[in-house]
């Protein structure tokens, strides 16, 4: 690994008001949903793989006659791909929110969206008059709280549903929650304490983010630490360990007074500000409060990869990119959003000196490629030391968009890819093998769109060699999802 020198891009801080969603196949609308019981299977799937991949992503992107300008403005579905005896079975459902009721019904938005809107008088007239500050187009990823299954987002609001039939059953019912404005669609498992861990911003008089956890089997969230902020930031996950969580405050800050008005979307309220840097806060889970700050160069991400602690350090691993954020976020999504080269995603190590050292914290390069939409061998290699991550990437073809799966090796810094020509793969999730003894053995599943034949397939990868082992063709297309989690224990 080498060492890399801080820099950033002090940027306008101003963020470009976006045209409506491009002709793009992965945000075209799905209009179907369906039930199939066996979906056909090229290859051959490995007989030990059971178990259900839930996956959650925005499919529809018409509010009335409205076109929306945001991926992440999307209207919420539910895909379910169960897995047995080398057969998979699949169906997919738009999750029955206030949010997609009234956009379907009378042609309304409903809460804070995500995404910028560009004539504010046109948006106007398709938000409902009596929207709350939040939506409930949970539209971002799935957890599991107490056996039941959840919809989340960027929202303090979780949808429940059946996972049998992927029908809503409503806000879900907290016995203990800890308000606030925003939260995190990707909380942590802490399998030491056997509870789910994440957090939530409150803006107001006081702005702090505050860390709980969810001891398994209750509803309760619980307060582990409250960190104090001069203005919050937009942070979309963050790091767990052992003993601590790391949270990353980005130079992507919100007006608390914007954020106060829901017709003002995330994007709306938030803007680059390179001058303060990164700031790494970490609290100690066992002492309840905030340790240390260390500072860095300012960068932006939305995904952490792991984090482990080794030796006197905290490591943790993120696919970052120093490219300032409207960049990023402010554009209108293309099939090149998230053109790895030009905005310069790269895997990124940062090294914090826990029990001592400087305050202020440079990176490594961990491989010789980027990647989005990261994923690891969670239940075996969270918060340890690990050798593998899998996510999206681009081909060296010319093409600028995520078009390959990255097997990547941190510690050769090293990678294999997987490509097809016209094909774009979602997240890649790692289902481990029953007994298996090596961090990689196991297999990769990736929901894929073809845009020959204009359907996608679901794509079964071998973990270790990273071949194709099998695929299972669907009905239809499915539109650019974001993310899903596999349950062993789940048969539908």
């Amino acid at each position: 690994m080498s060492t890399v020198e801080s820099h950033a891009d002090a940027g306008s801080g101003q963020v470009p008001r976006p045209e409506p969603l491009p002709d793009f196949p992965g945000f075209t609308t799905l209009d179907s949903e369906v039930t199939v019981d066996r979906l056909p299977v090229t290859g051959q799937l490995p007989e030990w793989l059971s178990g259900t991949l839930i996956r959650n992503g925005p499919a529809k992107f018409e509010v009335g006659d409205y076109r929306l300008t945001h991926w992440f403005n999307g209207l919420a579905m539910l895909h379910a791909f169960s897995f047995n005896n080398g057969q998979v079975a699949y169906a997919n459902k738009y999750l029955g929110s206030t949010a997609y009721d009234l956009a379907v019904n009378k042609g309304q938005l409903y809460g804070k969206q995500f995404g910028m809107d560009p004539c504010r008088a046109l948006f106007g007239r398709h938000f409902s008059e009596f929207s709350p500050n939040d939506t409930d187009n949970v539209n971002v990823n799935i957890a599991r709280v107490a056996g039941q299954y959840l919809a989340l987002a960027e929202q303090t609001v979780q949808v429940e549903f059946d996972p049998h039939t992927l029908a809503a059953k409503g806000t879900f019912a907290w016995d203990t929650a800890i308000p606030g404005e925003a939260s995190s669609p990707h909380p942590h498992f802490d399998f030491g304490s056997r509870s789910l861990i994440s957090y939530v911003t409150t803006m107001g008089e006081q702005n702090a983010y505050q860390v709980f956890h969810v001891p398994d089997g209750t509803r309760d969230q619980r307060l582990l630490a409250t960190v104090p902020t001069d203005e919050p930031s937009y942070i979309h996950s963050f790091a767990n360990t052992e003993n601590y969580v790391v949270l990353v405050e980005f130079p992507v800050v919100f007006d608390t007074e914007l954020f106060a008005d829901k017709e003002n979307s995330f994007l709306d309220c938030a803007r680059w500000a390179p001058e303060r840097g990164a700031r790494f806060r970490v609290v100690d889970k066992r002492a309840g409060r905030l340790v240390r700050t260390f500072e860095s160069e300012a960068f932006f991400a939305f995904h952490h990869i792991n984090a482990a602690e080794i030796g006197n350090d905290i490591l943790v691993d993120i696919a970052a990119t120093h490219t300032p954020y409207e960049s990023v976020l402010g554009l209108p999504p293309t099939e090149d959003q998230f053109d790895l080269e030009r905005y310069g995603y790269a895997l990124r190590r940062y090294r914090l000196p826990i029990s001592g050292g400087s305050d202020t914290v440079g990176f490594e390069s961990l491989a010789d490629t980027g990647i989005e939409m990261p994923r690891i061998n969670y239940r075996g290699y969270s918060t340890r030391d690990y050798r593998y991550a899998y996510g999206l990437g681009h081909s060296p073809t010319g093409m600028r968009a995520m078009n390959q799966l990255a097997k990547v090796d941190i510690k050769s810094g090293t990678h294999k890819a997987w490509y097809e020509k016209g094909s774009f793969p979602g997240e890649p999730v790692f289902v481990p093998a029953p007994g298996a003894t090596r961090e990689d053995q196991g297999v990769v599943l990736s929901g894929v769109l073809n845009t020959r034949t204009g359907r996608s397939f679901m794509l079964v990868l071998d973990g270790e060699s990273f071949g194709e082992l099998g695929r299972a063709e669907v009905p239809h297309h499915i539109p650019n999802d974001f993310h899903g989690q596999f349950f062993h224990d789940l048969h539908r």
